[in-house]
């Protein structure tokens, strides 16, 4: 694990579920030797609807999308900044699901190993109660303009991940890492 590029991810969408909504925005951090070396901070066109509930959460107006590129419009730059690292994010399964979806609708697969920041936070600090990321934020006393917004919510679990490998120190926290990355499930047969 150690020395891999580490890409921290974020997405904003239009509803819950993958196969039925489309992502609205990007927040992605590649980072390299712990420093951030490229990034996605990226309003995307969704190409259906964003609904009322999503832009009381987000504050992302529909007229914001207007113009802006789809996520088949950004895929060969999505595919340089993703090039052999491990997904990152927070409840990683979310964001995963989406970009398996938005890569499918492509015609592309999409298959990388993954780590939860969840779950990282819960083998790093086992005895708090809640490991949300508004938490995590508290715990970690991290200022965050905007909450809900991809790129901000990305840059913070850079931070949390940082701030722990040096808080915890590299020959504890790797092993903890290696643990918990969850290589991509492929279906028999295929």
């Amino acid at each position: 694990m150690q020395g891999r590029p580490l890409v921290f991810v974020d997405v904003e969408t239009t509803g819950g579920m993958a196969w039925s909504s489309r992502i609205l925005e990007l927040g992605i951090l590649r980072v390299e030797n712990g420093k951030v070396v490229a990034h996605m901070n990226q309003v995307v066109d969704p190409e259906e609807p964003v609904p009322g509930w999503i832009t009381n959460l987000t504050g992302i107006e529909p007229e914001e999308t207007y113009g802006q590129p789809t996520f088949i419009d950004m895929l060969p730059h999505m595919h340089e900044l993703l090039d052999g690292a491990l997904f990152v994010a927070h409840n990683v399964d979310f964001d995963y699901s989406f970009f398996k979806e938005e890569f499918r609708r492509a015609g592309e697969k999409f298959a990388m190993d993954k780590l939860c920041t969840v779950q990282l936070s819960r083998a790093l600090y086992p005895s708090e109660r809640t490991h949300k990321l508004d938490a995590v934020i508290a715990r970690g006393g991290y200022q965050v303009t905007n909450r809900h917004r991809a790129y901000d919510d990305a840059e913070v679990l850079h931070k949390f991940y940082h701030d722990n490998l040096a808080r915890v120190g590299a020959e504890e926290f790797y092993p903890i890492v290696d643990r918990l990355v969850k290589p991509p499930r492929t279906r028999m047969g295929m």
